[in-house]
């Protein structure tokens, strides 16, 4: 199954269903311009290693910060 897109947690609930063995690695950019969500990551890149385990690459969702006319939003 592709997990590429979806929410961490529910590609470890799929995985933890199908009893199949799987690592999860975290990746976060060098300049902290934006601010991270950390409690929502999500599968950027998934691979199947030699030994039959898959590997998700997650990251965090980033904070963007939007000019409106009466001042900054975060969203």
């Amino acid at each position: 199954m592709n997990y590429i897109g979806q929410h961490l947690s529910d590609a470890i609930q799929d995985l933890d269903a199908a009893n199949t063995k799987y690592i999860v690695q975290y990746t976060s950019p060098a300049r902290k311009h934006f601010c991270l969500d950390s409690d929502t990551f999500y599968v950027i890149q998934q691979r199947l290693n030699a030994d039959g385990t898959i590997c998700l690459i997650a990251a965090a969702k980033m904070g963007k910060e939007v000019f409106l006319n009466h001042g900054i939003q975060n969203y």
